[in-house]
């Protein structure tokens, strides 16, 4: 399930994903709010610190954010995603 505003600068709705790792580097315009729904998930910045988000927890992804996402167990999120830049792309 997923929406998206008229101007596509504003996404949402669940996501799901099974076990594992990848990096990310969002744009200095795009950023994320997350709540997982189930299972577990870890966000590591590129110094190697990491933030554990687990069910009922929720979580931003910031702006310039680079570090990888990991799916430490088959996690639903609901997210929303808000891209500054598509307003200026249109």
């Amino acid at each position: 399930m997923h929406y998206e505003s008229q101007d596509q600068q504003l996404s949402c709705g669940i996501w799901a994903c099974e076990v594992g790792s990848w990096r990310i580097q969002f744009a200095k315009d795009k950023e994320e709010f997350f709540c997982v729904i189930e299972g577990q998930v870890c966000l590591w910045d590129e110094s190697g610190l990491g933030v554990v988000v687990r069910a009922g927890e929720a979580a931003v992804i910031p702006a310039g954010f680079r570090g990888s996402f990991e799916v430490q167990e088959a996690v639903r999120k609901y997210f929303v995603v808000l891209d500054r830049s598509a307003a200026v792309s249109k």
